[in-house]
């Protein structure tokens, strides 16, 4: 059954991607150059509003779009390309959280997401809205298991850094200008322990008030602008 999105900045930039079929538009929408991009790119049906709703429930904006298969890329596939900046997700399990950081990696230059096939909330329509479309755009692996990949990741000449609140280095002392793939993890369990172990290095975010730590969402942004800072942020357009 082919997947179906919607929001209208998660459908414009899928249709952006080349990644839509079909966009179903629901009647009566006022004007947004977001429709007016859309109609030029892809195929618009205009359907009454109960059947768009019916088709993605939820706060749909108007409009939906069904896609064409995804790419699955191996983790292999996106070592060959020499990646400078990869995301790792451990036991992110909510699809609002996995999008936030899909939508951040993709904004900060990650040539690349890991996403586990087990304990790990799916690149859904939920997922796809809440990351504004970038999901899209940014190349994600499924790997069999976090552990496993992170050797494999090493052997690849990329350093592994794990975003940890009892981390040893705050994050500006990490030099990450070299290759690097940024491990989060879950807000309650935080990265898994063997994934931990077998990374380079484990830094931290510092926390000035009373509230532990930032969510997982929050704190990989926070992290991959430290990046960018660190590699320099290139002017819009370059």
């Amino acid at each position: 059954m082919p997947q179906l999105i919607f929001g209208r900045n998660a459908v414009l930039e899928a249709a952006r991607a080349g990644r839509v079929v079909k966009v179903y538009q629901a009647a009566g929408l006022g004007h947004d150059p977001r429709l007016d991009e859309l109609a030029r790119l892809t195929q618009v049906e205009v359907v009454p509003p109960p059947r768009l709703d019916a088709m993605a429930p939820g706060v749909n904006q108007g409009v939906a779009a069904e896609l064409k298969p995804r790419r699955d890329w191996t983790l292999r596939q996106l070592l060959d390309r020499k990646p400078s900046l990869l995301v790792a997700l451990d036991s992110i399990m909510d699809p609002q959280n996995l999008g936030a950081i899909l939508r951040t990696a993709e904004v900060a230059g990650a040539d690349g997401a890991l996403v586990p096939e087990h304990r790990s909330a799916p690149v859904s329509a939920a997922a796809v809205k809440a990351s504004s479309g970038a999901s899209e755009l940014l190349p994600i692996a499924k790997v069999s298991g976090l552990p496993s990949a992170i050797v494999e990741v090493k052997r690849a000449g990329i350093w592994c850094v794990a975003l940890d609140p009892r981390g040893e280095l705050l994050a500006w002392d990490f030099d990450f200008t070299q290759a690097v793939c940024v491990v989060v993890g879950s807000e309650g369990s935080g990265v898994q322990r063997l994934v931990k172990e077998r990374c380079d290095a484990r830094v931290r975010l510092p926390v000035a008030g009373r509230v532990a730590s930032l969510n997982a969402s929050a704190a990989a942004a926070a992290l991959l602008y430290e990046v960018l800072r660190q590699r320099g942020i290139p002017k819009a357009g370059s």
